[in-house]
C-alpha cells in the first residue's frame, strides 16, 4: 500500500511539473550564426504566446576548436508583448583569437527561471 502511495504522488508531481513547462508560452523559433571582422553574432528570433511575459534570458552555449566550451547570457528581457520577437548575443573576436572558431552551439530560453526552449545547431 505504501508502494502504491509513494508512486502516484510521484506520478502526480510529474505531471505537474510537465504540464507547467508545456504550458509555457514562449519558444525559439529560429537561431542564426554571423561571423564578422568583430566576432560573431547570434541572431534569435522567439515568439511569446502571453499578453505579457517577463524575466526571459537566453544563455548560448559554445564548443570552440580548442576545446573550450564558453557560456553567454543575454540580458533579462521584461515587459515582452505578444507576439514575435528578435534579440541577439554577440560572441568578440577576443574568444576567437584565443579559442578558434565555433564548432557547435545551442541557445537555450529561460522564463522565470525554468528552461522553456532549446534550439542548437
Amino acid at each position: 500500500m505504501r508502494r502504491i502511495v509513494c508512486i502516484s504522488i510521484l506520478a502526480i508531481t510529474f505531471l505537474f511539473f510537465a504540464c507547467y513547462s508545456f504550458a509555457s508560452g514562449s519558444f525559439i523559433e529560429n537561431l542564426s550564426k554571423i561571423r564578422n571582422s568583430k566576432g560573431y553574432i547570434f541572431k534569435i528570433n522567439y515568439q511569446t504566446k502571453d499578453e505579457w511575459t517577463d524575466r526571459l534570458v537566453f544563455k548560448l552555449f559554445c564548443v570552440f576548436d580548442k576545446g573550450a566550451e564558453l557560456s553567454f547570457t543575454s540580458t533579462g528581457h521584461n515587459n515582452v508583448k505578444k507576439g514575435w520577437h528578435k534579440t541577439e548575443i554577440r560572441v568578440p573576436k577576443v574568444y576567437r583569437d584565443r579559442y578558434g572558431y565555433i564548432k557547435d552551439y545551442r541557445v537555450e530560453m529561460y522564463q522565470k527561471g525554468l528552461l522553456v526552449s532549446l534550439k542548437s545547431l
